[in-house]
């Protein structure tokens, strides 16, 4: 056996298994990732600040234009306006709630009969502009009376009619007393500004006599 003979099993050459070795592949996958979620966050910035910057354009604008509207019209003028438009307003709140009393005359002008004379009136006024009337009158007969009563029965503005105390009194003629409750159409100011005919229509005078009021 020859002693020279090396006996070492160690190969000269690095082994190689012929795959190449990739160090850090995952490093590069998360590189790409972050640097995707930076190139969105960067557009939604930008994004952001363009519509901002858009907002701010259309405010600049919308405000020049109502600082050009408002330099239009004077503002005296306009508070005159203002303060005239109440006015009218507070008058018209008291014309609808005003009365006038003196269509009460009109009435009875028109639908006492000619037999009959009223010798006094009295009035009150209640809740909702509506008035009752107590009358006194007088009248050649019963009949009269009777006519007289169907008369402002019928009528469209004189509610609860009652006629009493009728009686023949010493002169010969028959006394009575009416009462009733007035409808608010009837001394409604706003309906009777200065003209007798915008009273409700009334029925004319029962068996062809003319108006007669003695107040």
């Amino acid at each position: 056996m020859d002693s020279q003979i090396s006996a070492s099993f160690i190969p000269k050459k690095p082994l190689d298994s012929g795959k190449p070795y990739r160090e850090g592949g995952g490093f590069g996958l998360f590189f790409f990732i972050a640097l995707f979620i930076f190139i969105v966050s960067l557009v939604a910035a930008g994004g952001v600040f363009g519509y901002q910057t858009l907002l701010a354009s259309s405010l600049a604008s919308k405000s020049d234009s109502l600082a050009k509207a408002e330099g239009a019209f004077d503002i005296s003028t306009i508070q005159d306006l203002v303060r005239m438009d109440s006015r009218i307003n507070n008058a018209q709140l008291l014309l609808q709630n005003h009365v006038a009393p003196s269509a009460i005359f009109n009435f009875l002008g028109s639908q006492t009969l000619q037999a009959v004379q009223f010798v006094s009136l009295t009035y009150n006024l209640q809740g909702g502009n509506s008035a009752t009337v107590v009358l006194a009158g007088q009248a050649d007969s019963f009949a009269t009376v009777a006519l007289q009563s169907d008369q402002f029965s019928a009528s469209k503005v004189l509610k609860n009619v009652v006629f009493s105390d009728i009686k023949v009194g010493l002169v010969g003629k028959v006394t009575f007393n009416v009462t009733a409750t007035v409808d608010p159409s009837l001394i409604n100011y706003t309906k009777n500004l200065g003209v007798a005919q915008t009273l409700p229509q009334q029925s004319a005078p029962a068996s062809g006599t003319t108006p007669n009021f003695v107040p």
